[in-house]
């Protein structure tokens, strides 16, 4: 990963991803939203238009970053994502636990 953006809109973390996600950004990942969420905000969105590859342990990274978000009465929702991405989570059948968005202000504003 290239570069990991953070932005507040309200009550929600916009983090842009930029470039690939493996081992060791999956280790940054989950410290950031660990963090993010010891900070007081659960309602998190990853845009994810600048990244085109990501490996298990990044899947695992957003599996757990969900999972702790819901536990905070929250939500991490995908935005952004190309086709190439989508198919990766339906394979996995990751899919089917995440919301996914067409765009960041889509995924904030539904919350």
């Amino acid at each position: 990963m290239k570069q990991l953006i953070k932005e507040k809109k309200g009550e929600v973390v916009i983090f842009k991803i930029d470039g690939d996600v493996e081992f060791d950004d999956s280790i940054q990942l989950n410290e950031t939203f660990s963090q993010t969420i010891a900070e007081g905000s659960s309602k998190i969105v990853i845009d994810l238009g600048e990244c085109n590859y990501i490996d298990s342990s990044g899947l695992g990274a957003l599996v757990e970053g969900l999972k702790s978000t819901q536990k905070a009465n929250g939500d991490l929702r995908l935005a952004g994502l190309n086709e190439d991405f989508k198919e990766i989570l339906m394979m996995t059948r990751i899919i089917k636990y995440f919301q996914i968005f067409d765009n960041t202000e889509s995924a904030v504003s539904s919350f």
